[in-house]
């Protein structure tokens, strides 16, 4: 009997051994996913080159050209705080160009003491942050030029991007832009900012697909 019993055991597990396991359902582990996402991704090379134009600033009149629009604070990263960069300056064609830069520090972005510049760019409708640093909470920014001269530029094309110290342009999430072009009015709302660099206005060749307020001409 135990002869019996013992070939019969055998003979089962020989059954279970040579059953086919292609309809069992197999739960995806983390190669398979790595290897999943490997696939999709594009192939860099194969994209192509995303060129933008930094808009340039009007060329001060002679009486400003030694004017720097900058504003310092000190900040504690655990509470938060607001910075406000309110400018104006007359162009060389007699114009009246304003700045606006609102950012909002969130409470807990880092951590002690820092004191945060922003200085408007020389030359270009940009913003410069200081320091370096990156934020455990993005930042959120307002900013705004009027009197920029958009003659020769398309609603569509323009936006606010982040540009690192090699050039590389990165989009950044926001609340969206207005933008009027007989006024050269240009603004963002609650540009989400995770690190600090310079963000600049810029015109690139592909319309923007993220949220866009064209405001009419008065």
């Amino acid at each position: 009997m135990k002869y019996f019993i013992l070939i019969v055991t055998l003979s089962l597990l020989a059954l279970i051994g040579c059953t086919d396991n292609s309809e069992l359902p197999v739960g995806p582990t983390s190669d398979n996913y790595h290897i999943e996402k490997q696939t999709v991704a594009p192939n860099p090379s194969s994209q192509p080159v995303m060129h933008y134009e930094l808009i340039p600033l009007p060329s001060k009149a002679p009486e400003w050209q030694d004017s720097v629009f900058t504003v310092s604070q000190d900040i504690d990263g655990s509470i938060g705080g607001e910075i406000i960069l309110s400018k104006f300056y007359i162009s060389a064609g007699g114009k009246v160009i304003t700045i606006l830069a609102d950012l909002t520090v969130p409470a807990g972005a880092f951590e002690g003491n820092k004191t945060i510049t922003v200085t408007v760019d020389n030359d270009y409708a940009a913003v410069h942050f200081y320091p370096s640093m990156t934020f455990a909470k993005p930042l959120k920014l307002t900013q705004s030029f009027t009197g920029l001269d958009l003659s020769n530029y398309h609603t569509g094309t323009i936006d606010f991007v982040f540009i690192d110290d090699n050039g590389v342009v990165e989009t950044i999430r926001d609340n969206g832009v207005q933008i009027n072009l007989p006024q050269g009015f240009v603004r963002v709302l609650n540009a989400k900012l995770p690190h600090f660099s310079r963000y600049a206005w810029t015109r690139g060749p592909v319309t923007r697909s993220k949220i866009m307020t064209f405001m009419p001409a008065e």
